[in-house]
């Protein structure tokens, strides 16, 4: 504890000075859009009767058997653990944030991050700015070590990839990413230690091999812990971690680190939409389209040619499933195969800094014939890396010629499923509003003044005029909680005159947690056509951030103006979560989307027998009216949750959820 007391005397005035320079802001850094860190409020917990084994609902988890592996990709498939480690590896480690988001170009998809924030998504010191201390604590199971045989001892080994950084807060110089060992005494041993000495590289993953050769570790109760060192008064100081290994002793490769039978997608899908995640139905016309790019890597260092099912080329395939929200309110599903194991050629190299880039060339023909009675479309688009990453290593005839086979080795790997890697699936809408953010913030952006000015470029994918009848806007929680207003703007020039403004709207802002749109009704419609900004004006010193995703970034469209003049953004990565929201002035009530349906209530409903719930829904539970329980089985796809009544029947039945509230809602099932 001594170097970390050391470290915390020195970052005290390290700290004072940085809160000075923060007071003086406003004064002297009037201008700048600025990054901040906002509450992360994940789900509740999942109930342990349901979800997980009896023996997890007390924490402990039982024993398990080498190897150990944990990409965190396992959290892609399920809603309910897509915030946490899984808690089949892990052992009471809600405090770390699973996320696909602040890691830059991972070794597969998703990471997990270490910050100052518990797992509620609360700073664990409220009161304290300049507190610091251990923080994040991620917990292996238990594993039997003890089973290993001597000769292979020699063997064993841990191997993670960790970055510094990545798209989050930078740890302050001396803040530490620890790795602790238990032995066969209950001692936790420190064997680990990366010190921000100030010469790491923020966009790196490193790869660390530790070798697990002490005998006080081969016991039937052997541990291991990451645990962070930093600010615990919110997402401060991150570290990432991603591609956790250990090994049973048991060598395929030489060296015995690093090589491991797996191709894998590191990044999911780009948008269809070039710079928009999302973008109004009326304006779209299928020459705008893009083709979606994922982004891959080998984890063979020896190898240069991936295997697959037929002993061959790597391959891949691709898949669409469309829903189109007709103006009558019903709902017609597409499904289609874009592309069927499509050979990759080049191959894979395994170098993760060497990661292949892949263009989708076929996208669903039905975005070719969007007709005019269509309200919104929902397009999930689906890749498949077609691996044989699973297939057993062995000689097969191909072709007349004795072929190598398959690389997974059930001698060393049984148990893993290298597979959970190879899919992704991503949602694209076209609904009322253009988006370029994807509807989750990592954290906020904000102006600083009275009176200054933020404009947002956005530049219409259509030659017609349309009205602006709304904003859609993320004001997340901030701590700050008093009734606050700022002035919504909408300009079709930024030239400093007058005549740029076509609305100045003064409104009593909301806030809302997790990512939760509110909806302005502007007072005025306003007509835009090619180019137009949409902002806001600050009316007092308080502290307003709109929600910043990191995951896109859209920072040349931001302009900010504090004496007259308007400056470009040349400093903040990111898209701002603010909207403009189009439809017929003469409306009551404006148009509605697959999106709003999804976040609102399940749909569809009625159903034959399978409905959609908000992305973020957990507990589910289905009853009949007398209250007995209904089988289902519940899907995630990234936008929503799909669930399945298994034998469905015509009735009416109950399903119960949690958001950030509890919800019972009525399901109609037709025959």
């Amino acid at each position: 504890m001594l170097h970390h007391s050391i470290l915390y005397s020195r970052n005290i005035a390290k700290q004072l000075t940085s809160v000075y320079l923060f007071l003086l802001i406003p004064f002297f850094a009037v201008g700048q859009i600025e990054k901040v860190t906002i509450e992360r409020i994940p789900p509740p917990p999942i109930s342990f009767k349901k979800d997980i084994p009896n023996a997890r609902a007390s924490g402990a988890l039982p024993a398990m058997k080498l190897p150990f592996w944990d990409d965190f990709s396992f959290n892609a498939t399920s809603a309910a653990n897509i915030f946490y480690p899984n808690d089949t590896l892990w052992e009471n480690s809600r405090r770390v944030w699973v996320n696909n988001s602040m890691g830059i170009n991972p070794p597969s998809i998703n990471v997990a991050t270490f910050d100052g924030y518990d797992s509620l998504g609360k700073p664990y010191a409220v009161n304290d700015i300049l507190a610091k201390g251990f923080a994040d604590r991620m917990t292996s199971r238990p594993l039997r070590l003890d089973l290993v045989p001597a000769p292979l001892r020699s063997n064993v080994f841990l191997n993670f990839f960790y970055q510094f950084q990545g798209n989050g807060e930078p740890p302050d110089l001396g803040d530490v990413l620890n790795l602790y060992f238990k032995d066969d005494k209950g001692i936790w041993n420190l064997v680990w230690q990366k010190q921000n000495d100030g010469n790491l590289d923020p966009t790196k993953f490193i790869e660390v091999p530790i070798p697990i050769t002490d005998l006080k570790y081969f016991h039937n109760n052997f541990q291991f812990r990451f645990q962070n060192f930093g600010r615990l008064s919110g997402p401060y100081d991150t570290w990432s971690i991603d591609y956790v290994y250990v090994s049973n002793g048991k060598a395929q490769y030489l060296p015995v680190y690093k090589d491991f039978p797996d191709r894998v997608i590191t990044l999911p899908l780009t948008s269809i939409f070039g710079e928009y995640r999302s973008m109004p139905v009326s304006h779209f016309s299928p020459s705008m389209l893009t083709k979606p790019v994922v982004t891959l890597s080998n984890r063979r260092k020896d190898q240069v040619v991936g295997p697959t099912t037929d002993g061959q080329s790597l391959k891949y395939s691709s898949s669409s499933k469309t829903i189109i929200r007709k103006k009558d309110k019903t709902f017609i599903t597409y499904k289609s195969v874009l592309e069927s194991r499509k050979d990759l050629l080049p191959v894979l190299v395994y170098d993760i800094s060497k990661q292949r880039n892949v263009t989708l060339t076929t996208l669903p023909s039905i975005l070719n014939s969007i007709a005019q009675d269509i309200d919104s479309v929902s397009v999930q688009i689906t890749f498949n890396l077609d691996t044989a990453d699973n297939e057993i290593k062995r000689k097969k005839l191909v072709k007349g010629v004795l072929t190598d086979f398959g690389d997974y080795d059930t001698a060393i790997y049984k148990g893993i499923n290298f597979k959970h890697n190879d899919t992704t699936r991503t949602i694209f809408e076209m609904v009322n509003y253009y988006a370029y953010d994807d509807g989750s913030a990592e954290y906020g952006a904000k102006i600083n003044g009275i009176g200054t000015q933020l404009a947002y470029q956005y530049d219409m994918k259509t030659t017609e005029s349309d009205t602006i009848v709304s904003f859609d806007v993320y004001f997340p929680r901030f701590g700050d909680d008093t009734p606050q207003s700022v002035q919504l703007l909408v300009l079709n020039a930024l030239t400093g005159n007058e005549s740029d403004y076509e609305l100045r709207q003064s409104v009593s802002i909301t806030r809302n947690n997790r990512n939760k749109f509110w909806r302005v009704k502007l007072s005025t419609p306003v007509a835009v056509k090619n180019k137009f900004y949409i902002g806001w004006k600050l009316l007092s010193n308080a502290t307003l951030p709109v929600g910043l995703d990191v995951n896109t970034d859209s920072g040349s469209k931001m302009f900010v103006n504090t004496a007259g003049d308007w400056v470009q953004n040349t400093s903040l990565q990111g898209s701002l979560m603010i909207r403009p929201v189009f439809g017929n002035p003469g409306q009551q009530q404006l148009t509605t989307n697959v999106a709003d349906e999804i976040l609102d209530k399940p749909f569809p409903n009625p159903t034959s027998g399978i409905f959609h719930l908000p992305s973020n829904s957990t507990q589910i539970v289905v009853y009949d009216l007398a209250g007995k329980a209904v089988e289902v089985g519940a899907e995630d796809f990234s936008e929503y949750v799909r669930v399945t009544v298994q034998n469905p029947s015509p009735s009416i039945l109950l399903v119960r959820y949690f958001t950030d509230r509890w919800h019972t809602e009525k399901i109609l099932i037709r025959p």
